[in-house]
């Protein structure tokens, strides 16, 4: 599969589809499945195999892959929420969720709480211009983009559920600690997409870049002092999370050229980043570097301290 000129100049809409949630969705018309079950399967095998050869990442725990519209997938998600037991608001919060995720700009999302990947058929028709055949070529660069967060969460627990958002909301502080991580995350996922994208032959999306971010429109106004407000802040939510992906990028490129993919290990064991260290990578490495030499001193010392205990012992016998 290959991704037409057009499609690449929509890069920052696609881009941003595979996280960014707005509320309202498209008025949904359920049209002919845009592949069969064993189209989508064959896709998301090729696309696993593609993550294996081209970035050095292996599910080891099989994901569903379900084609839904919005509207499908806004209900499965209420109906997800109310099977399950409501502590702390959190069957509001999905519920919440379910209107919001599901709109105009989301691609794919996976739910590490259903362990399960969602390809929003609608809006990838939609992303294509009503052609099925472009839409199509989407679902394999959308599909290893969001098995990386599958395997995140496999290996790792690394990718935050809903529940974690009533945490924010009550801790305004943390919100920056959640942008930092999700910003390794999605940038994570994005370079290991376009690792596996060349793997597998597929012409990759093209790499985000700040001044996209900058420029990036993603609600009009029409003037009006309240469409004025709502753009403002739309777009300024809508700008941070698309340098997710922008600064995010910029760290994993570094890392897989530093150890590769056995090196995230390392990134994942010594979270949270700073912000700082997400946009300079050579600052997580010297921390990095500083811990790891800590820890084997500490071993030293506590294999000098039984060596010397296991001494003690024989010249006492």
């Amino acid at each position: 599969m290959v991704l037409t000129r057009a499609q690449a100049g929509r890069a920052p809409l696609i881009l941003l589809g595979l996280f960014l949630f707005f509320g309202g969705g498209l008025a949904c018309h359920r049209q002919e499945l845009l592949a069969s079950d064993e189209d989508l399967a064959d896709c998301t095998a090729r696309a696993r195999d593609a993550l294996a050869g081209g970035a050095g990442i292996e599910l080891f725990e099989d994901v569903p892959v379900i084609l839904l519209t919005a509207a499908e997938a806004k209900q499965r998600r209420k109906e997800y929420a109310a099977g399950i037991d409501d502590e702390a608001g959190l069957t509001a919060t999905i519920d919440f969720m379910a209107d919001a995720m599901f709109s105009e700009h989301m691609l794919g999302r996976y739910l590490p709480d259903e362990k399960v990947i969602y390809v929003i058929e609608d809006v990838l028709v939609s992303v294509g211009h009503g052609d099925s055949e472009d839409a199509l070529e989407l679902l394999f660069p959308v599909l290893t983009h969001e098995l990386v967060h599958a395997y995140d969460d496999q290996m790792y627990d690394g990718v935050p559920d809903p529940s974690e958002l009533i945490s924010v909301m009550e801790d305004p502080g943390a919100l920056m600690g959640l942008h930092t991580q999700m910003s390794l995350l999605e940038g994570r996922a994005s370079y290991a997409s376009y690792l596996a994208c060349l793997h597998a032959g597929v012409e990759p999306l093209p790499k985000p870049t700040a001044e996209q971010a900058r420029d990036a429109v993603f609600i009009s106004s029409d003037g009006s002092v309240g469409m004025d407000v709502l753009s403002g802040i739309g777009n300024g939510i809508g700008r941070m999370k698309f340098m997710q992906y922008v600064s995010g990028w910029e760290f994993a490129e570094r890392a897989y050229s530093y150890g590769g993919e056995p090196f995230f290990k390392h990134v994942f064991n010594h979270l949270p980043l700073s912000m700082e260290e997400l946009e300079e990578f050579d600052l997580f490495v010297m921390r990095w570097a500083e811990e790891m030499e800590e820890a084997l001193d500490s071993e030293a010392e506590g294999l000098g301290d039984e060596s010397g205990e296991l001494a003690g012992r024989g010249q006492g016998t």
